[in-house]
């Protein structure tokens, strides 16, 4: 009669919680699912074998939900619950050996009360006390006769129950959880099945999982809380740093400025805290500095082909090239591609004796009497060795000088004649043109006196001057 009157109590506080609920943050609504259980037993009679196995059942009813904060809350249940288990037994008597496969359903009104505790918004963890009340027992055999067997069991099971929910506080949730009977189930031997009270002790077992869906409630009440109003605090430019502590307070600036923005003491648009050359402007490639110049030249590294020489601008910041490396730059050596010396303006020098040479030779050079400007046969052997030197070396050059006794441009024009003869004469033998230059000077520059016969046979001659 207590265990009625307390169902009944327990059914009331339900209905009473539901009707509430929607004024005190509680939640609610209806579940439905599965059992899987089966029956522990101990202390079995002697020479009584038993095997249990699990068996299905359902489910379903209705549950709570007070919230005690935003992560703890108690969720008991208002459930019917399908317990029990599938077993087979044997034994042997006086009459032989005995065995039958039998199915204990067990029907509970379940009131699990758990502490439901949030861990996310989608997941909570369910630990607590159950309390099962019998209101029907009836075991099947294996010809599928049923027998009601309620007066076996006592009316009342006390047990603990632990698991998860998914989902935990939307709409929809899924339940797993573990129920274990603490309580011994039989209570006496008055059986269509005695063997069922061979059996010893009986505890229920069972894991459920069910879909629950909330009908009411789920979001807690607001609390009101009156704070005492707080003046405004005027930040104009936002910037973090109230107007009565900010310097610049219509510019948005930071706190190590006293609220205005970080200087750029040189313009270059890199601020002073990121500027390793704060007072000179820069580029942000070299952290604020000016572009480096190395080498001094004037000309900025990134504009240098040779960063770390001296140079000019016209050689993009490298030395004026000496390409023959006489140590005379190609603008200031006459032949720059041939190691000569600065007394020659870069190019090789002549030797004397060869010079001398050549000027016996030159002497060695005369002309016919039937044009005046048509070499003689005797000057062949001379100008062939001239020849011969400027073949072999085509980097070497002559100027072949003409002068006469007398002034004058048929003078002059009879010079002329007769150093383009000798030119000609020396490209015949394999000379290049740019290897020679002829001029006739007439009788301009004298080198003796030109009154008497021995001055006038000395101003006329030819010169040949070797060079580079």
């Amino acid at each position: 009669m207590k265990r009625k009157t307390l169902l009944l109590l327990t059914i009331s506080v339900f209905v009473a919680a539901t009707v509430l609920a929607q004024t005190n943050g509680v939640s609610g609504g209806i579940s439905a699912g599965g059992n899987y259980s089966y029956l522990k037993s101990s202390d079995a009679a002697t020479g009584y074998n038993y095997d249990w196995k699990w068996k299905w059942g359902g489910v379903g009813g209705f549950y709570l939900n007070f919230p005690f904060s935003n992560s703890v809350s108690l969720q008991p249940s208002l459930l019917f619950s399908q317990m029990g288990s599938k077993f087979s037994y044997s034994y042997t008597d006086t009459l032989g050996s005995h065995s039958a496969k039998l199915t204990q359903k067990l029907g509970y009104i379940s009131i699990p009360v758990p502490l439901k505790i949030n861990a996310g918004s989608h997941f909570a963890f369910l630990v607590g006390p159950q309390f099962d009340f019998l209101v029907g027992a009836k075991i099947k055999d294996q010809n599928d006769n049923t027998t009601d067997n309620k007066d076996n069991f006592k009316k009342f099971d006390f047990a603990l129950t632990g698991g998860i929910q998914l989902m935990a506080n939307s709409p929809v949730s899924v339940t797993v959880r573990y129920m274990q009977g603490l309580s011994n189930l039989m209570e006496t031997s008055n059986s269509a099945y005695g063997q069922t009270l061979a059996a010893g002790k009986l505890h229920n077992s069972g894991v459920q999982a069910t879909l629950n869906f909330r009908l009411f409630g789920g979001k807690q009440k607001a609390v009101a809380v009156t704070t005492p109003e707080v003046p405004a605090v005027l930040d104009s430019d936002g910037d973090g740093i109230p107007d009565d502590q900010d310097k610049c307070p219509n510019t948005p600036g930071v706190a190590k400025y006293n609220g205005c923005p970080v200087p750029d003491t040189d313009g270059d648009g890199i601020n002073d805290d990121n500027d390793k050359c704060p007072t000179v402007p820069g580029v942000a490639k070299y952290n604020g500095c000016p572009v480096p110049d190395t080498d001094g030249d004037g000309i900025n590294d990134d504009n240098d082909k040779c960063p770390t020489v001296p140079g000019v601008e016209r050689y993009q910041g490298c030395p004026i090239p000496d390409s023959d490396n006489d140590g005379i730059n190609d603008e200031e050596d006459n032949c720059p591609h041939l190691a000569g010396t600065a007394a020659n303006h870069g190019c090789p020098e002549i030797d004397a004796s060869t010079q001398s040479k050549v000027d016996m030779m030159a002497k060695g050079v005369s002309w016919s009497t039937s044009t005046g400007y048509t070499l003689s046969s005797r000057s062949n052997k001379a100008l062939d060795q001239v020849a011969n030197m400027l073949v072999a070396d085509s980097n070497l050059k002559v100027t072949i000088s003409v002068h006469t006794s007398t002034t004058g441009d048929a003078a002059k024009t009879l010079s002329q004649n007769r150093a383009d003869a000798v030119k000609s004469y020396l490209v015949s033998k394999g000379v290049k043109d740019s290897q020679v230059e002829a001029t006739g000077f007439g009788g301009e520059q004298p080198i003796a006196d030109t009154k008497t016969a021995a001055g006038r046979a000395k101003n006329q001659r030819t010169e040949i001057k070797l060079h580079y």
